[in-house]
């Protein structure tokens, strides 16, 4: 199991601000989170299936750049997602 911290729209959209999910990677984390609400992929993906270069993923208070969705997790890590916020 690793925690997910949801910040802005994505908390919005799954109603939680933290959620704990299986996870062997950052894959399995994106997919538990499409599988919850079919409308966090149009937040996380562009429309040619891309994952947006806008979000930032941090893996125990490191930030990934760049992101790679294959990167192994272990039981504990604390995943950070954090989509661009809007406003001016």
């Amino acid at each position: 199991m690793v925690r997910v911290r949801l910040f802005h729209e994505l908390r919005n959209e799954i109603g939680q601000s933290e959620i704990e999910v299986e996870a062997t990677n950052l894959g399995d984390v994106v997919q538990s989170l499409v599988e919850r609400r079919d409308t966090v992929k149009q937040l996380l993906f562009n429309s040619d299936g891309k994952l947006r270069s806008q979000i930032l993923f941090y893996v125990n208070n490191s930030i990934l750049n760049p992101v790679d969705l294959a990167r192994k997790l272990n039981h504990g890590d604390l995943v950070l997602l954090v989509p661009p916020a809007a406003g001016g």
